[in-house]
């Protein structure tokens, strides 16, 4: 996990360009926007009301009045994106009264100035109660345009990340949040970030929910409304918190979670909807350039961009003669250049590469018009993570990995599919075998490695490299080397040895799936989901079997309780694609303690695996697996053991050949009885 971890700070770092990791001069601190919610200076409460306010970082900060509105409260959510301000207003007027949720629209103008009244624009319209983001926590994804939200789950005992789109009123759940986060804030890769209510930082994953933390920002925030943003020059982070009953700002590097303060509100001052400010323009200034669009073809760092300048200025008067225009990359200007107004400009331009925010505005003596920007990704992009990573080992010691084709990026941008190569490290034994093909498959012979001893798990990862790009890894299932298992077998998932060697396959790919409970529990138990039926195998490692042999596959599982019946079916085959298998059991739903004996006859000798599938309907509890065997069938049951006086003391024994006392009649197994110079295998 500490590797991973720094490989993904490091690709981090390579993407935001070294310029982005230096912290910010005084020179350089931008100007941000956010929605003022609260502050304590009642004395000046005609000037510091709830609305919209512009601030630059200082020792002791001053906000500048862009509009002031008392209902103007993103509580619920809120962003400015396309000249808008989009909020939600969530009001809680306690338990005698419904809750109450509005969305608000307001249209920011170049000049700076609000308005209510252009076409289209929404005000106070009743939104469904589940709309409202937790804590204001509601942020866009520069790169794709996309909103994302931490919303109220499991009616408030827990949280869960959502796309939402306020257009029609919608949210699509993702997952279930571990951390419990106080703000949010999306960066121009498109990559979410959250600091939790103990002030670490943690990366989220926007297609599952996966957190990973980043660091401690070493501060203690006080659990108020707070909000936080990046700032697309140098791809840091603004945080707008309170610590100690003081408002404070912070500058974080999202990289190591270091934080430094950049000044203080005056009178606790707090905010949603954090943003980076788009300068307003005068109103004779030049308007924005038209038709901006970038051309880099096959993963070219270098390309074209092409622009039409404004032929009038900021308040429609018609512009004439030549205007300044300037193109700027990630907040680095990459073109000065002059041309007549309303001219149609191409620029060529070689950039570093990956994620790139372009933005380009006019000048003329009056000042400089507003931006127009785009968003797109440069050169070869990140390849999506392969799917469907399956290993299998055979009765020969040879590991055979199969994956998918990668076709897609993560971006969007350049992917050469017919040349994607694939690197792959297979983990065996304290060992790993590293590689590298352009094939969606590979054959390792562990048997070549000699210091390999006897059964051990054995996995491999993949990662897809598109021109240097490089996907997160995928692991595969486990799967036991070693040589084949011979009948009588019980398992009893006692020790981790043992437990280690079963194969989990999570065949809906829902992250929930079968975990072995430890050895103080000693059970493999298959987790549910609420939001999914379960279909979720486990299957045994590779066991010897004879032809024309009547075998017997046993097992014990149950349901943690009658009110939630688990669903489950039984099967036998070759290989390590279960689909293929020979069904032993139909699906079958108990709701108490089940013994399945099945007798199965294989049509030809060799090495077979056994599988349970469970298949259960979603939002059941766990199934647990207590013990899994597979033995001749010409064996009877026991219902007791007895001593013989006659026949002398009774030893029992395990196959493994540990001696245990009489309560073992009390258990499930397969035992070797001793009395009296005879023994005796029995199964109970």
């Amino acid at each position: 996990m500490k590797k991973l971890l720094l490989s993904v700070l490091a690709l981090a770092a390579m993407s935001l360009g070294m310029h982005a990791m230096a912290q910010n001069t005084e020179g350089e601190m931008p100007e941000l926007i956010g929605n003022l919610v609260y502050e304590t200076d009642l004395n000046n409460s005609f000037d510091n009301l709830r609305g919209i306010y512009k601030f630059k970082p200082a020792e002791s900060i001053e906000l500048d009045t862009v509009y002031v509105s008392t209902m103007m409260n993103a509580n619920g959510g809120g962003v400015f994106r396309n000249d808008l301000f989009q909020f939600i207003n969530f009001i809680d007027v306690g338990s005698y009264m419904p809750t109450q949720s509005a969305i608000y629209e307001c249209y920011i103008a170049p000049d700076g100035s609000v308005h209510w009244d252009h076409p289209g624009l929404r005000y106070g319209v009743t939104v469904p109660a589940e709309m409202a983001a937790v804590n204001g926590m509601l942020v866009e994804n520069p790169a794709t345009g996309e909103l994302y939200g931490i919303y109220e789950a499991n009616y408030g005992y827990s949280s869960m990340l959502a796309r939402a789109d306020l257009a029609d009123l919608t949210r699509e759940d993702i997952a279930e949040l571990n951390q419990y986060y106080l703000c949010i804030a999306c960066n121009y890769e498109g990559r979410l970030y959250g600091i939790d209510d103990s002030g670490v930082l943690y990366e989220i994953d926007t297609t599952t929910g996966e957190e990973t933390e980043v660091g401690d920002t070493g501060i203690w925030p006080e659990d108020v409304d707070q909000s936080m943003c990046f700032d697309p020059v140098t791809g840091h982070l603004w945080w707008a918190t309170t610590v100690d009953d003081q408002g404070v700002l912070y500058e974080i590097d999202p990289t190591n979670a270091q934080a430094t303060k950049r000044g203080t509100f005056p009178w606790q001052e707090r905010f949603f909807a954090l943003s980076i400010a788009k300068k307003a323009a005068t109103l004779a200034a030049p308007g924005a350039v038209t038709d901006l669009q970038a051309n880099f073809v096959q993963g070219s760092t270098t390309g074209t961009i092409t622009f039409t300048l404004p032929s009038t200025t900021v308040d429609g008067e018609p512009l004439s003669g030549n205007l300044a225009y300037f193109v700027y990359a990630n907040g680095t200007k990459v073109v000065e250049h002059s041309a007549t107004a309303g001219s149609a400009v191409s620029e060529q331009l070689t950039l570093p590469g990956g994620n790139t925010r372009v933005r380009v505005f006019a000048a003329n003596e009056a000042g400089e018009g507003p931006d127009a920007t785009l968003t797109l990704w440069i050169g070869p992009d990140v390849p999506a993570a392969p799917q469907n990573v399956l290993l299998d080992i055979d009765a020969s010691g040879k590991a055979i990995m199969t994956w998918d084709a990668v076709t897609e990026s993560l971006n969007g941008g350049y992917l050469d599919a017919d040349n994607i190569v694939y690197s792959y490290a297979c983990y065996v034994d304290g060992h790993v075998i590293t590689g590298a093909t352009n094939n969606t498959s590979e054959v390792i012979d562990l048997t070549a490695i000699g210091s390999i001893t006897g059964r051990k798990p054995c996995h491999f990862g993949v990662q897809a490299i598109n021109g240097g790009q490089r996907s997160a890894e995928s692991l595969s299932n486990n799967a036991a080397c070693g040589m084949p298992l011979e009948v009588p077998l019980q398992e009893n998932f006692d020790t981790e040895q043992g437990a280690s060697l079963y194969t989990v396959l999570d065949s809906n790919k829902d992250g929930f799936t079968w975990q072995w409970t430890g050895e103080t529990f000693g059970t493999y138990v298959y987790k549910y989901n609420k939001n999914q039926d379960a279909d979720d195998w486990f299957i045994t490692p590779l066991i010897q079997l004879q032809e024309g042999v009547q075998y017997r596959f046993y097992f014990v599982a149950r349901p943690m309780g009658a009110e939630y019946p688990e669903t489950l079916s039984a099967f036998y085959g070759q290989g390590m694609h279960p689909e293929h298998y020979t069904q032993l059991l139909d699906e079958t739903v108990i709701t108490g303690e089940r013994l399945f004996t099945l007798p199965f006859t294989p049509a030809e000798g060799g090495a077979y695996r056994m599988a349970i599938h469970v298949t259960s309907p979603a939002n059941r509890l766990n199934l647990v697996l207590d013990y899994i065997g597979v033995d001749v069938n010409n064996l009877d049951g026991i219902g007791e053991i007895s001593s013989d006086a006659g026949n002398g003391p009774i030893e029992i024994y395990t196959l493994d050949g540990r001696r245990v006392s009489q309560g073992a009649q009390a258990q499930h197994g397969v035992f070797i009885i001793i009395q009296g110079g005879k023994a005796v295998k029995v199964v109970r």
